[in-house]
Parts: structure tokens; sequence; C-alpha cells
């Protein structure tokens, strides 16, 4: 990467995290994603319970392997689970000890953005599990909300679409159906079938317990 570009990146990176320490969540930024492993396995002992939402970035630093083979991890993807027994999962995942996920979109002003299908991810996010810790590339960086928004319908819902192989406009077209938003609905959420991954949307600010909810941004680009 350029030496400028750097430069100017660090600035936003330490920029994003001052914020997030400011709304009372921790922040820690790892050089690589191996560095992003050491850190989650210097938080989570091997007794605890975890679980995760799905994500292409936690694959790729190598934490999903650390959960399953190193912790008591609550599995709800695993094959030949049928709905009742993911929902028994699911119940036990409110209650686990440490739950990891990535981010759709984190801005600069300390706030994350995530869009959910089934919204099991963004319900243990914001309550349940005692420990939260969200892994993000620094591609995931925005300035603000309306970018966050954009991120998500022009980013992160087509490649999330085509990658669970779902039949809608953006798995198609490479865009949302629906590009634009307006104040009064920061998604703006479009009609495309049953089949749709944004179905609800949670923005996490100030946060009235400090400290559950661990940040770690990443020096490369991770997910999408």
């Amino acid at each position: 990467m350029d030496a400028n570009r750097k430069k100017t990146l660090q600035l936003s990176i330490s920029r994003t995290m001052r914020n997030l320490e400011a709304n009372n969540m921790n922040a820690a930024y790892a050089e690589t994603k191996e560095d992003a492993l050491k850190l989650v396995k210097a938080l989570i002992p091997s007794s605890a319970m975890t679980a995760s939402g799905g994500s292409v970035t936690l694959e790729e630093c190598g934490i999903m392997r650390f959960l399953r083979e190193e912790t008591n991890y609550i599995d709800r993807y695993g094959k030949g689970i049928d709905k009742e027994e993911q929902r028994r999962r699911d119940g036990l995942i409110f209650l686990s000890d440490w739950y990891l996920a990535s981010a759709n979109a984190i801005t600069e002003h300390g706030e994350i953005y995530q869009v959910d299908g089934r919204s099991n991810r963004i319900s243990n996010l914001a309550f349940g599990p005692s420990k939260v810790i969200i892994v993000a590339g620094y591609n995931k960086i925005v300035p603000d909300l309306s970018s966050a928004v954009i991120r998500v319908k022009t980013v992160a819902a087509p490649a999330n679409a085509v990658r669970l192989c779902r039949d809608t406009y953006c798995a198609k077209k490479g865009i949302c159906v629906s590009p634009r938003h307006d104040e009064a609905d920061l998604m703006c959420h479009a009609d495309c079938g049953d089949d749709t991954i944004c179905r609800n949307t949670l923005v996490m600010k100030r946060q009235q317990e400090k400290g559950r909810i661990t940040v770690i941004i990443v020096g490369e680009e991770l997910g999408y």
C-alpha cells in the first residue's frame, strides 16, 4: 500500500477506534488476520461457551476453526440440524459466554451497522451473550451511517446473497433493487421476495454495559 494512503487509513482507523471507545465499546487493532486470531485466543478461555454468526471474516482469520476445536462451541450451522434443534441451540446461544461476528459496516463515529435476514445475529449482538467480539477488516470502515447503507446495498448484501445462493435481485444484478435511502429509513428495505437477507437493521451506538462489546479492526481487507 502507498505510504500516503496507509497514513490516511491509519488516521481513519484511529478515529474509529477512539469513537468506539467513547461509545463504551472496547477497541483493538490487529495488523494481520493472524494477529486478530491471537487477540481472540487471548480473550476467550478454552472452557468458555461460544457461538457465532455466519461470517466470512471469522473464517478467513481462522477464528471459526479455533471456536470449533478449542472452545465449547454451539454450532447452529452444522449438517443435519432440523428447525427444532436449531431453535434449541438458538436458546443456548443467547446464554453463551462469548458471541462472535463481523460487521456490515463500522462508521468513523463509532457506530456498528448490521443488516440481517433471520436476525439471530443482530438479536445476540444487541442483548444476550455475556461478551461480544466483532472482527472487521479496515474495508468495513465508512464515514457515516448513510455510507454504511450504501456499502450494504452495493457490496455486502449482493456478495452474501450470492454466497448463500439466494434468489434475489442483488444476487443477479450485483446491486440492491432499491439503491436509494432516506433519513426516515436508513436501509429503505426493498421487497425482493422471500429470499431476502435484508429484513431487519441494527445500529449499535453508545452501549449501556461498558466493555461488553470488543471490536477488533484488522489492517487487511476481510469479508464482504
